[in-house]
């Protein structure tokens, strides 16, 4: 597979696990501000190219940045299927690792990594959690993610990759599909214009940092922008509970949403606080768009007929 190469001139990005919905939203909004997009995925689409063709020879010696976006489980699916990210994720990202630091693109190329700001902490205190703050997962998609940012870690000490980890909050304001057990956004929504029951884990006195994907995208292009190193909270800095997002739903849909209570899961962070300043100090990135704001263009986004 050959590709131009004029890629240091416009910043190639490669881009794997192309179909997931937060990699859709950072595709186009990368390619607008300039950025050649090389997408990949598990399966060849017209749009994207197999996950394998980034092990061609020669591929990644021809790419300034790579999203590694790729990750088979959610935080449900990962109870449902234990261990399952060390049987895929994880091998992949150790061979995808190995392919980089073994070319010669290794001081050239960024690996920038998406773990969960959300989950590694797991239940904080009333102190938003940092950087130098640990890790306490209580799931096995968190300590999956955690294990892959130390595998990360000791490749960028040991073999000099250059990489950045980025703990991302709850990103939202895309849709989400109705059988996808995650995005309590999208899913209110859906339920305020269909009238079907919302099922809840727990009562929804969970707080959580909700962070707009147009948010996330800007944090994310500063990175690329900057080639900024280490790890860092991509999060509005800001929680709330899952009972305020329904409120502010129902408020702007001008619907009620029938609440189904149910068990609290028991690997679901119930208290997440994020503290964003390093990439704020690092990057001079600051999120723009409040949660109302962020809900409202939410609603704005969503076509009613797809919940029909």
């Amino acid at each position: 597979m050959a590709l131009s190469q004029n890629h240091s001139d416009i910043g190639r990005i490669f881009l794997t696990g192309a179909r997931g919905r937060l990699a859709s939203c950072v595709k186009p909004y990368l390619h607008q501000a300039g950025h050649e997009i090389i997408s990949f995925s598990r399966a060849a689409t017209r749009d994207h190219l197999k996950l394998e063709d980034i092990f061609q020879p020669d591929i990644l010696e021809q790419g300034n940045t790579l999203l590694h976006f790729a990750w088979s489980t959610l935080p449900a699916t990962s109870e449902r299927d234990i261990g399952s990210e060390w049987e895929n994720d994880l091998p992949l990202l150790i061979k995808l690792l190995r392919r980089i630091v073994e070319s010669p693109a290794r001081e050239s190329l960024h690996f920038i990594f998406f773990s969960s700001g959300g989950a590694v902490y797991g239940s904080g205190s009333d102190q938003p959690a940092c950087e130098l703050d640990p890790c306490r997962p209580v799931g096995w998609y968190a300590q999956a993610k955690v294990a892959a940012e130390e595998i990360i870690q000791i490749f960028g000490e040991r073999h000099g990759l250059i990489y950045t980890i980025l703990r991302v909050a709850n990103p939202y304001g895309f849709p989400v599909s109705p059988e996808r057990a995650q995005g309590i956004v999208p899913h209110a929504f859906r339920c305020a214009y269909t009238g079907q029951a919302l099922n809840l884990w727990g009562d929804g006195t969970a707080l959580k940092d909700f962070l707009h994907y147009h948010d996330f995208n800007r944090g994310l292009k500063a990175v690329i922008d900057q080639r900024l190193t280490g790890t860092y909270n991509l999060a509005s800095g800001y929680s709330t509970t899952i009972k305020d997002i329904i409120c502010h739903i129902e408020k702007i849909t001008q619907r009620s949403i029938c609440i189904q209570p149910g068990p609290t899961r028991p690997w679901d962070v119930q208290t997440s606080r994020l503290d964003n300043r390093k990439l704020r100090l690092a990057t001079h990135w600051t999120p723009q768009i409040s949660l109302i704001e962020g809900l409202k263009l939410t609603a704005q986004e969503i076509d009613r007929r797809d919940f029909h």
